[in-house]
């Protein structure tokens, strides 16, 4: 008999698989970014090593914004997607790709309960992660990104909703953690309620209401690579992304990122399951040392009091339900 963890790790891959072949099929425009004053402290895309060390992946843009802070770089950095299709695909093979990834928290709940990453050893100091297979790793930003040239005024969610003040395409990330979160802030509910209203029958349809009002207009992403796509190619208005794609020092696309109720991302680092115990200890000991940590706040900016902090524990709780109701309502027929 099938457990229920297979079941339910076998019912995600399968909703995954779906809406990436739908996102395959689609033609993700691009859209750009805006420069960020350079963080010495903070380590960059030139500063991969080539020494025998372990090899930790980060995030999508961390290395071009220079996001990474910690006080040594005892590892060779590389980027992945931060996406389950690469995890799976990475951690299940007989050679290791990397000692550690940077991975969002509630992608880690789930491959730590499907065993795609490892247990860690308990920490000798008391820990902060909301699970036994992550290291605290800082946060990252979902933001309001615009093009400057055609919108001089830094809109809000509401503004992204209203094709008819600023006509344009939209870009949302395909995937139901931050967009149904979007969608009931530019409905009107404060940053303090989105999860209250999300947790009822009634708050989830009233966010995919409001997605049906905005659906002719959206160009998907699934990637930061995407957002950032979208930005370059100048193909929509407005674009979700991930902060750290309007950071890149060659970005020069006239986005700009609005601050207010941006969506804060807690990230932790984790071992993938092929790694070896003695590799495993190893990045584990150095990384709790080095406390490397993600930050993604311009040096001039600090996300005001609108932000919204992604609840982690919810998503544990309600993702396969509202990923299969994502997948329902991006294959039916508008």
């Amino acid at each position: 008999m099938i457990s229920r963890i297979a079941r339910s790790a076998y019912a995600r891959a399968v909703a995954i698989n779906v809406l990436s072949l739908a996102a395959a099929s689609l033609n993700p425009a691009d859209a750009a970014h805006t420069h960020r004053h350079a963080r010495p402290a903070h380590h960059n895309a030139s500063a991969t090593r080539s020494n025998n060390g372990p090899v930790v992946a980060v995030l999508p843009g961390v290395l071009d914004a220079n996001a990474l802070a910690m006080p040594d770089q005892p590892f060779t950095l590389r980027s992945w997607d931060g996406t389950v299709e690469t995890l799976r695909k990475r951690a299940l093979i007989r050679s290791p790709s990397w000692s550690a990834i940077m991975i969002d928290n509630t992608l880690l709940q789930s491959a730590c309960r499907d065993g795609l990453v490892q247990m860690l050893p308990a920490p000798s100091a008391p820990s902060t992660s909301p699970s036994p297979c992550g290291i605290p790793a800082g946060q990252n930003s979902i933001v309001l990104a615009w093009d400057q040239r055609r919108a001089t005024v830094a809109p809000n969610w509401g503004d992204f909703w209203d094709v008819a003040r600023h006509p344009g395409k939209r870009g949302l990330r395909l995937d139901p953690r931050s967009t149904l979160e979007i969608a009931l802030l530019a409905d009107g509910v404060p940053a303090s309620g989105v999860y209250a209203t999300l947790s009822t029958a009634d708050g989830v349809d009233r966010a995919f209401r409001k997605l049906d009002q905005l659906r002719p207009y959206i160009v998907w992403w699934r990637t930061p690579e995407d957002a950032a796509r979208i930005m370059d190619n100048g193909s929509a208005l407005m674009t979700s992304t991930p902060a750290d794609e309007l950071a890149g020092a060659e970005r020069k696309s006239g986005f700009a990122a609005q601050w207010h109720q941006s969506l804060r991302q807690n990230l932790s680092w984790a071992v993938p399951h092929n790694v070896p115990d003695a590799d495993a200890r190893r990045v584990t000991g150095i990384l709790r040392e080095q406390n490397p940590h993600h930050d993604d706040a311009p040096d001039n900016t600090t996300p005001d009091s609108g932000s919204l902090t992604i609840d982690d524990g919810f998503w544990t709780n309600h993702l396969d339900d509202l990923e299969s109701r994502f997948q329902t309502w991006f294959n039916a027929k508008p």
